[in-house]
């Protein structure tokens, strides 16, 4: 065995007759190839592949000892991803089933010509090169993914730095202001707390390509009743379905929901009134589905909701507008508005 460093693909030959090795020798030497080792059994080509590390590895699949051809193939190509190519004399369907749970990358008859070998060994050699070069593409791109989701949950963190930075202005702004400037500026760092929050979700999240609703909406509900702490504020009830949300989804219907609860805290129970404020968001068929009720005085007689003059209730239609939504008004006691967005 002598080492061989002309750039010709390295071949384990592998049979347990010694002068079909030597015929398999010349032969490959004659069509270009370096036989880098010999083995006659399963165990010792296991071994030799191993350490030689050869291109591809010809084998016989009926050896003496307890690891035949099948077996070695089998290991060969799992722990060192070596193609192995089969060379036997057993064509029936038995050995052929067998040989085909370890997937060998070519399958020989004895006897056999020369040419028929090097064609065998020239796809096999091919076929891996093809996979590698994949395996390699596929590991790039999977690199290049997180890379990317890196860059996106830091541009998510800096937005959300940057909104709540906003908020923090706006709330500042309102300690230097009259009571209706600090209404408004209430109103408006509720809106951007919306839109912070949904940038925060997907800095958190783990997909990036969608936010946990229970969790966005328990956030929003908190910080729309941080802002609007008052005395004997009525209790609020939560009810969101386990959803995944899109973000193109999660930013309009958040805002929505918080100009809905927004008014309800501070409109529907004046003088102290007790009553209770609810928001449930769930999926039905077609559609995401938000509704924000309570049961206090309810809206002005005769007011017209499509055209009441209020920015809040005007942004609540125009933001269900843009993502194809509906907004209604049910009936009964308190406010009940239904919020219909397409999934």
């Amino acid at each position: 065995m002598t080492p061989h460093d002309d750039g010709a693909n390295r071949i384990l030959v592998v049979d347990d007759e010694a002068i079909i090795i030597t015929q398999l020798e010349d032969m490959l030497g004659a069509l270009g190839y370096a036989v880098v080792g010999k083995a006659s059994s399963g165990a010792d080509a296991v071994r030799l592949a191993r350490e030689l590390a050869p291109d591809l590895v010809l084998m016989d699949i009926v050896m003496p000892g307890a690891m035949d051809g099948i077996a070695a193939c089998a290991a060969i190509q799992e722990e060192l991803d070596t193609p192995v190519v089969l060379l036997t004399a057993y064509g029936d369907d038995g050995h052929i089933a067998q040989a085909k749970t370890v997937r060998p990358y070519g399958y020989i008859l004895k006897p056999s010509q020369n040419d028929q070998i090097k064609a065998a060994i020239e796809i096999a050699l091919e076929k891996k090169a093809v996979e590698r070069g994949m395996a390699r593409v596929m590991q790039s791109l999977r690199t290049q993914a997180v890379d990317r989701e890196l860059q996106l949950k830091e541009i998510h963190h800096r937005i959300r730095n940057n909104l709540n930075m906003i908020c923090g202005l706006l709330a500042l702004q309102a300690m230097r202001s009259g009571e209706d400037c600090v209404d408004a500026l209430r109103a408006v760092r509720c809106r951007v707390l919306a839109v912070a929050k949904v940038h925060e979700a997907l800095y958190c999240s783990r997909h990036m390509d969608s936010i946990h609703a229970g969790d966005y909406f328990a956030s929003l509900a908190d910080a729309v009743r941080r802002t609007y702490s008052m005395p004997g504020e009525p209790p609020l009830d939560l009810d969101c379905q386990d959803l995944e949300l899109e973000p193109d989804k999660a930013m309009p219907v958040g805002i929505i929901c918080t100009e809905l609860l927004t008014n309800a805290l501070r409109h529907a129970f004046p003088g102290g009134r007790s009553g209770r404020v609810r928001v449930a968001l769930a999926r039905v068929p077609g559609f995401y589905e938000l509704e924000v009720a309570d049961d206090g005085v309810g809206l002005p007689p005769g007011l017209d909701v499509r055209n009441s003059g209020t920015l809040g209730l005007e942004l609540v239609h125009d933001l269900a507008a843009r993502v194809g939504g509906e907004v209604t008004f049910a009936p009964g006691p308190g406010t009940k508005v239904r919020v219909r967005v397409p999934v």
